[in-house]
């Protein structure tokens, strides 16, 4: 579920803080998942998740190296030295410079912020997070996640806003609305206690039958089979420990063995663990995965499910041992298997495996040096017992970080000991920092180095140009290489440069018969690159030594296709595009989408639109879409843009691929001022688009009323599209009242249903917008009487059935309140009690005995709805109906059938012994003389027939005498829904809720 009100706030912030941001919250407070939904914000850089399911992600050296490489996808001509794991991690103020610092100062700032996010700090991350935040260049900020702080820890990141995630229960409401329709949202709130897991594992829960809903009765005495029916557990815990029994009785073990394993462990892993931990056959050990699917994230590979993960995690000795015994029965034949050995052995217990060590050294242990510690303190220390040497991180050199830094003392120390590709890494990093010293040193050393190129397309030559050194460049330059050399990407030095902007060095690459028209990979050149950059003075140097300003890119983009794609506003940009212009770009090439210049300068709303428009020759061509350029500006509501257009001759009724002209996209996007301008020019309104909607069926998305005002007409008002929709229809799907009522007030029919049967009433309804549904009864009520409330379907379902159906409490109380009677009946003569007990919503059920609800209604075949409750195995509902409103059990059916008699035929034991509770009378026969008995022996419940002829012989006041109790492990197996009985009546469909179109 998206958490809106908490993106809304997160978004201000981007806009308007200087400062870094934390997001705090308790446990399971739903903080990495929204942390996953801010990945989709276009202003985010990079993204880390620290999660104690890797263990590795919690390290410093991957966090950085994981956010660096992100880095540099996001920038492409950011240069990164590859600095080794030990100094990332013994050197983190030097690393985060190197790293990351000095690469992105490097760059061009950005035109709007950037940030990175880290998403589960805990306290060895919140250092570094807070020592990124005070270095990083100010356009890039960090976001961070973690639990709530104390006063002293806050006061040490005093860098940043903290936003407390849990602050406002609005969005754990909706959540639990989303998640748990068929609850009271008060009682669910305050057992959770703020933990969205709570939420989850108990609607998981309700859904696999683990627990059942919790009764609305004061007497508990009569769920016998049931334990603690009647309550909500409290919190967490008593959750966990409420499903437990539900659960295959060796939860316990699987729990550690999942729990103690370095990673989630994959199924055959774990399968493999457990055989040996329990015995038992492997469709026996699926079986139980299977019954274990409600509380698990992931089945393959075996994730549990928020506080799961943490039930045993103190307590896993058993579950170590066991990983530890089978890496040792499979084999240890690698130092990373080995290490993972010592990982699991460190963390048994000392009786199972008395001789650690010795066993680790059995198995070379002491063949192996490690730069830095591993994994945690326990199992590096028995590692070094077993005799494996561990390194001094203060002694262990980085030769691409003395590169990086310039230390060429450490450099010459150095060089003899660094293979060729350490040595050419450390010349790109030299390269980038300037250290013209450096770069000579290796290269007297290595010239080959300096053909290298690195993963990311770096040689020693494009990353001096990139980063503006002219001295290391000219000195490259001297040795002789290729100033187009490259790697596959096609980035040449050039480019870098020009990207860059950096005329210096353009114009030394230019002298020395650098190829100015030289392709990348995606087609482009380093006019291109400048062009896209507002570099207007290399532009113009490009241009003066002869590069194309009408080569395509392999978009079909020209130079100046990528000048006027860059949304900019300034001097610069407009001095780009008049050299381009002047240079020669032709206006009128056309990119992949079939759009010139024009297209694009419109869809932007360029300043220099005019200009591009006096070189065009057709101010109406169309691209792919149809759309010409005045459409185009008329979606993206460029008013200056539409206007510039119309001047210069542009035809306001052309028609694009959908059908569409100008008013109608215009109309669609809410740009109220073009629809004006339009509709003043003679642009027809009652124009229909391909799917036979006018503009005002698409104004009715929005929340404009002067919008819906300006497009109404006695015509377009019950125009319909190809759907039977109208724009009150449309209207009725979005929460804006005031729209509703200026389409009421302009006649909109409010009767009149789509091709699928759906009303304006039913369709806001179901979209749960109560406002509009007010706004509209009121208009029904002012026209009509109360039954025109009752908005059948196409199916003869009402419409306050098909909300119950949808476990939607909140509008069904709206409903009733408005006057639609709970007496409604389906085209079967079904009521809404009969609903209440199909759906089994005791929330449901109260509201209908609230509003005067008839629970001893009849449908068409007879049927009340403890029968249906019945048929439906629904025992909650059954049990509400005859302790809370006492409704007869001993109703028949026009067959003469009893609800004993139906639960009889199903089978179902619980239900039964409710109904002989109550008074149902077993010997009662149906139409063909067959009491409860006959027909369970009929239906082949031998166990139901014994109940039912204990029960005729007994005479106690309660109809039976004393029954078994029914087991607690069948329970949950009692309660399921059974299907495909023959006799069970066909019964209500899901709701069919229309969608809200996005605007």
């Amino acid at each position: 579920m998206e958490r809106v009100a908490s993106k809304r706030r997160f978004r201000k912030w981007v806009a308007n803080s200087s400062k870094s941001l934390l997001i705090t919250g308790a446990p399971y407070t739903g903080k990495t998942i929204f942390a996953k939904q801010l990945e989709s914000e276009p202003q985010l850089a990079a993204v880390h998740y620290c999660s104690p399911l890797y263990p590795e992600s919690l390290e410093i050296a991957t966090l950085l190296r994981n956010i660096a490489n992100q880095l540099v996808l996001r920038f492409p001509n950011l240069v990164v030295p590859n600095l080794t794991s030990v100094t990332l991690i013994a050197h983190q103020v030097d690393a985060v410079e190197h790293l990351m610092v000095k690469p992105l100062l490097s760059l061009p700032r950005p035109k709007s912020p950037l940030f990175i996010l880290i998403d589960g700090c805990d306290n060895d991350i919140l250092p570094l997070v807070a020592l990124m935040a005070k270095l990083l260049p100010k356009w890039l900020k960090v976001v961070a996640t973690s639990r709530p702080l104390d006063i002293e820890e806050r006061k040490r990141l005093d860098r940043f806003h903290v936003f407390e995630l849990d602050s406002d229960s609005t969005e754990l409401i909706n959540f639990i609305e989303y998640r748990l329709p068929q609850m009271d949202v008060n009682r669910i709130l305050e057992a959770c206690q703020g933990s969205w897991f709570f939420v989850d594992q108990y609607s998981r829960a309700l859904q696999a039958n683990l627990l059942s809903m919790p009764s609305t009765s004061h007497s508990q005495e009569d769920l016998v089979a049931m334990q603690d029916v009647d309550t909500i557990p409290d919190g967490e815990q008593e959750l966990l420990a409420t499903i437990e029994p539900q659960l295959p009785p060796h939860l316990n073990i699987y729990l550690r063995i999942i729990a103690s394993s370095r990673h989630p462990p994959a199924r055959r892993e774990f399968l493999a663990v457990a055989k040996m931990a329990v015995g038992g056959t492997l469709s026996s050990l699926e079986a139980d995965l299977v019954d274990c699917e409600p509380i698990l994230d992931s089945p393959d590979p075996l994730i549990l499910s928020g506080a799961w993960r943490d039930r045993y995690e103190n307590d896993c000795e058993e579950g170590h041992a066991l990983w530890a015994e089978i890496i040792r029965r499979t084999g240890c034949d690698t130092a990373q298997t080995l290490i993972e050995l010592a990982y699991h052995l460190a963390h048994s217990n000392d009786k199972q495996f008395p001789n650690k060590a010795e066993i680790l050294r059995n198995y070379g242990a002491d063949l192996i040096e490690l730069r830095c510690p591993v994994f945690d303190y326990e199992t590096s220390n028995l590692l070094v017992e077993a005799g494996v040497v561990l390194l001094d991180q203060n002694c262990q050199p980085d030769f691409v970080f003395a590169c990086s830094s310039g230390d060429l003392d450490a450099v010459d120390d150095l060089l003899d000991r660094v293979d060729e590709p350490a040595l050419a890494s450390g010349l790109i990093a030299a390269a980038s920092r300037g250290h013209t010293d450096v770069c000579r040193t290796i290269l007297d050393k290595k010239s080959s180095a300096a053909h290298y190129v690195d993963c990311q397309q770096w040689n020693a030559l494009r990353s001096a140009a990139c980063n503006n050194h002219i001295a290391v460049l000219d000195m490259l330059i001297e040795y002789g290489i290729d100033v187009d050399e490259c790697g596959n990407g096609g980035r040449t030095a050039l480019r870098a440069a020009a990207w860059s902007g950096h005329e210096a060095i353009v114009e030394r690459l230019l002298q020395s018969k650098a190829d100015v028209d030289k392709k990348d990979s995606e087609g482009r050149t380093a006019l291109m690159a400048a062009a896209f950059m507002d570099h207007f003075n290399i532009v113009s140097l490009l241009l003066k030594y002869g590069a194309d300003p009408n080569l395509l890119d392999s978009s079909g983009a020209t130079a100046l296709h990528l000048a006027l794609a860059n949304c900019a506003h300034s001097e610069e940009h407009n001095k780009t595009v008049a050299e381009l212009l002047n240079g020669g770009s032709n206006v009128d090439i056309e990119d992949a989408n079939g759009r010139n210049c024009v297209h694009l300068a419109a869809y932007h709303g360029d300043d220099n639109l005019e200009a591009t428009i006096e070189r065009c020759r057709n101010i109406d061509t169309q691209d792919h879409g149809g759309r010409t350029a005045l459409m185009l500006a008329a979606c993206q509501g460029k008013m200056l843009a539409c206007q510039k257009l119309i001047e210069h001759g542009a035809d306001i009724d052309c028609i694009d691929n959908h059908g569409r002209t100008a008013l109608i996209l215009a109309a669609i996007h809410a740009n109220l001022d073009i629809c004006q301008m339009c509709i003043s020019l003679g642009a027809d309104e009652g124009h229909k688009d391909n799917d036979g909607a006018v503009a005002l069926h698409y104004a009715a998305m929005h929340a404009d009323k002067e919008l819906v005002r300006l497009l109404c007409t006695p015509t377009t008002v019950i125009t319909n599209d190809c759907h039977g929709n109208h724009p009150l229809l449309i209207a009725a799907q979005h929460p804006n009242v005031d729209v509703v009522a200026e389409l009421l007030n302009f006649g909109a029919p409010i009767h009149v249903q789509s091709h699928d049967g759906q009303s304006a009433l039913r369709i806001a309804a179901l979209a749960h917008n109560e406002g509009v549904v007010r706004c509209l009864v009121k208009h029904i009520l002012a026209a009509g009487d109360k039954t025109d409330l009752e908005e059948y379907d196409l199916d003869g379902t009402p419409l306050l059935h098909t909300v119950m159906i949808a476990h939607d409490a909140a509008m069904s109380a709206v409903l009733l309140d408005l006057g639609t009677s709970t007496a409604v009946r389906d085209a079967h003569a079904r009521t809404c009690a009969h609903v209440a007990a199909q759906i089994n919503d005791l929330k449901i059920a109260e509201l209908v005995r609230e509003y005067g609800g008839n629970f001893e209604s009849r449908d068409e075949a007879g049927r009340t709805p403890l029968m249906t409750a019945v048929w439906a195995s629904n025992y909650e509902i059954a049990h509400y109906m005859l302790e809370s409103i006492a409704v007869s059990p001993n109703a028949v059916d026009f067959q003469g059938a009893t609800a004993l008699n139906i639960a009889a035929q199903i089978g179902h034991r619980d239900l039964v012994v409710l109904l002989l509770k109550f008074g149902a009378e077993p010997s009662l026969c149906d139409n063909l003389g067959r009491n409860a008995a006959d027909v369970a022996q009929l239906a082949g419940h031998e166990h139901i027939r014994q109940i039912l002829k204990s029960a005729s012989g007994s005479a106690d006041s309660s109809g039976f005498g004393s029954l078994p109790t029914s087991p607690s492990d069948q329970r949950t197996k009692s309660l399921s829904r059974r299907v495909g009985i023959a006799t069970n009546p066909k019964y209500l469909q899901g709701p069919k809720i229309i969608q809200r179109a996005t605007t």
